[in-house]
C-alpha cells in the first residue's frame, strides 16, 4: 500500500493579543488579591500596587488594613502605602490613629514618619485642631519628626495657643529636641501660661539648658 503523505497546515497562527492589564479589570487584579482568603496572595497583592500604584491603590490598601489580622499582611500594607509616599497615603492612614488598637496606631505614626515631609505634613497639619487632645498629641509627634522647614513655628504654635497642658508638653519635648535656641521664647511663654504646673517648668528648664549646651 502507498504511503498517504500528511497535507501540511497552511493555516496561518493568529497573532497572540496584547497581555492583559490586571490593574485595568479590578475583578482579576491586585486589589481583589487584597481579599483573597490566602495571607500569602495578600501580601502579594500589596507588593504589587507598592510597585505599581494602580488607580484607587489608596484607599484599597488603607480599607484592607483596617480589618486584617495577619501581621506580615499588615506590615505589607504599611510598606506599600510608604513606597507610594502621597499625601493621600498619609491621609489614608491617619485615621487610624483614633483605633484602639495600639499596635495599629504605633504601625501607622512609624509609617507616616517615613513618608516625605513635604507630602504628609499637610494631612498631619488639621489634626492640630481635632477637639481630641490624643489625637493632637499625635499631629504633635509626627511633626516634630519630620524635617521640614516650617517645623519650627508649627511647634510653636501649639505651645503657644493650645489649651491642653499634655498637647503643650509634647510639642515642647519636639521643640527641645530641635535643638534650635529660637524655639525659647515660645517655651518661656508656655512657663507664663501655666505658671502653677511643675512639668511644664521643668521642661522648660531641660529645654534651656540644651539650648545653652548645659
Amino acid at each position: 500500500m502507498a504511503l498517504v503523505k500528511a497535507k501540511k497546515n497552511t493555516t496561518t497562527p493568529s497573532e497572540p493579543g496584547p497581555a492583559a492589564d490586571p490593574a485595568a479589570n479590578p475583578s482579576t487584579g491586585p486589589h481583589t488579591g487584597l481579599t483573597d482568603a490566602d495571607p500569602a496572595a495578600r501580601r502579594q497583592a500589596a507588593r504589587a500596587l507598592a510597585q505599581s500604584p494602580a488607580p484607587g491603590a489608596v484607599p484599597a490598601l488603607a480599607g484592607r488594613l483596617v480589618v486584617e489580622d495577619d501581621p506580615g499582611v499588615r506590615e505589607a500594607i504599611l510598606t506599600a502605602l510608604v513606597r507610594i509616599g502621597t499625601g493621600e497615603a498619609a491621609a489614608a492612614l491617619l485615621p487610624l490613629l483614633d483605633r484602639e488598637d495600639a499596635g495599629l496606631r504605633n504601625a501607622v505614626l512609624e509609617s507616616v514618619q517615613q513618608m516625605p515631609a513635604a507630602a504628609a505634613a499637610p494631612a498631619v497639619l488639621p489634626l492640630l485642631d481635632h477637639p481630641d487632645s490624643d489625637l493632637r498629641i499625635f499631629a504633635v509627634q509626627l511633626l516634630g519628626a519630620m524635617s521640614h522647614p516650617e517645623r519650627l513655628g508649627w511647634l510653636s504654635g501649639v505651645v503657644e495657643r493650645d489649651a491642653h497642658v499634655n498637647v503643650c508638653l509634647a510639642a515642647a519635648e519636639a521643640l527641645a529636641e530641635t535643638g534650635d535656641p529660637a524655639a525659647l521664647p515660645s517655651l518661656e511663654r508656655l512657663a507664663l501660661r501655666f505658671p502653677g504646673d511643675p512639668m511644664v517648668g521643668f521642661s522648660v528648664d531641660a529645654a534651656r539648658r540644651r539650648f545653652q549646651g548645659g
